[in-house]
């Protein structure tokens, strides 16, 4: 393997709960009020058009997809910034021990479904800027999680084979578009991810360090 790439939420920054308590805000402004955590989760690892078109067209909301991202992504943001960014358990750790394997000429990378401001505000409020060879947005591409052209495009800038690649993924989305993309996958059982199915992974741990580099990177 010549490369490690991350997922960012619910990977490196416990945002997800964020992401479902605005969204639940911005639903119940609009009148829906009785949607459900585990209902938004399904939506996890894919972008925020995606989530927003499939609920403008199921609750038959009066405005356009794209208003409720702007919402949804001002709302957020803001949320973030007053709250601060929290990382998950263990991952400052694995970033470090896969940073120092660049040494030994392993790429790393973030590819996130999030949008780029976003990449940049946690890399550089959790200290990690610098970590990585590339951070890819799915933001910018046209087909999202679990399509898996945000990990073909970070091989591609990596400069690397698909199969070379190793990715650490905590949703059903992402975990199938890093297999579609023909990427070993390790599942991630966040603590604030809900019931993802991961079983399409190569492995599972609820542990960071239950992640042994050494069994990819000789």
């Amino acid at each position: 393997m010549k490369a490690f790439i991350y997922d960012m939420d619910g990977v490196i920054v416990d945002s997800e709960p964020v992401h479902l308590r605005v969204e639940q805000q911005i639903l119940a402004r609009q009148g829906v009020k009785d949607t459900t955590i585990e209902h938004l989760e399904k939506y996890q690892g894919s972008s925020d058009i995606n989530m927003w078109q499939d609920l403008v067209e199921k609750h038959h909301l009066k405005f356009p997809a794209e208003k409720f991202v702007e919402a949804k992504r001002y709302l957020f943001n803001r949320t973030m910034e007053e709250e601060g960014a929290t990382p998950i358990p263990g991952a400052l750790e694995l970033i470090e021990r896969t940073h120092q394997l660049r040494e030994h000429g392993i790429k790393t990378a973030i590819a996130s479904s999030s949008e780029r401001k976003f990449i940049n505000f946690i890399v550089q409020s959790l200290g990690i800027d610098g970590k990585f060879d590339t951070l890819e947005s799915g933001d910018e591409l046209p087909q999202s999680k679990p399509d898996p052209a945000i990990y073909l495009q970070t091989a591609a800038h990596l400069m690397v084979e698909p199969k070379e690649c190793v990715v650490i993924e905590d949703t059903e989305n992402g975990a199938r578009a890093a297999k579609a993309a023909g990427m070993y996958c390790i599942g991630f059982r966040s603590p604030h991810s809900g019931q993802q199915d991961l079983s399409m992974c190569d492995e599972v741990v609820d542990d960071m360090s239950d992640i042994h580099l050494q069994k990819f990177f000789k």
